[in-house]
């Protein structure tokens, strides 16, 4: 029994020796994953298209209404466009816009990331220092899991290809490089 034990301890030191000398990792993380998506540039997209849904959402709820042209019999210059048509357009796209948002948030699977991002950009502001205490995460614990769910956002975005996910420049660039994003920490 104890020549057993002996031969079992010897192959795991060899195998450990080798195992260390090949380089090779013990255990692949998601820090080591390399994707052909540039997260900051994904983040900062998602920032964007998110920064704008209250704007958006506010000009949705002003109603356009169409009305009969008044023709005094005076001459006019010839205009470039129908006003109330381009208003009208303008009134569904950001209904759209926002119907889009909205939809995207609702898909994200994580609770914690869906909830941040109703939190930070749809309902209505409050202080990011409130925001933190809330969630019970730190400030950087915060930032992290917004940045994540940027990140989540992009991915799912129903316009584009890809989404809002920008491609790496280069397919050695990690996934994750924490860097600062305009008012992102």
């Amino acid at each position: 029994m104890i020549e057993v034990m002996i031969f079992v301890a010897l192959v795991g030191v060899w195998f450990w020796a080798n195992w260390k000398r090949s380089g090779a990792q013990v255990r692949k993380t998601a820090a080591n994953y390399v994707s052909p998506w540039d997260y900051e540039a994904s983040v900062i997209e998602a920032d964007h298209v998110l920064e704008d849904y209250r704007r958006r959402k506010q000009r949705s709820r002003v109603k356009a209404s169409i009305k009969s042209p008044s023709l005094d019999g005076m001459p006019r210059s010839p205009s470039i466009g129908n006003v109330v048509e381009i208003r009208i357009t303008d009134h569904i796209d950001d209904e759209t816009y926002t119907e889009a948002c909205d939809k995207t948030i609702s898909c994200i699977e994580d609770d914690a990331h869906r909830n941040i991002l109703k939190d930070y950009y749809i309902k209505r502001p409050i202080a990011v220092e409130l925001l933190i205490a809330d969630s019970g995460y730190g400030k950087t614990g915060y930032y992290d899991v917004l940045k994540d769910a940027l990140y989540t956002f992009a991915g799912l975005w129903p316009a584009g290809d890809h989404g809002l996910l920008v491609r790496t420049n280069s397919e050695r660039t990690p996934n994750k490089v924490r860097t600062k994003s305009e008012h992102l920490p």
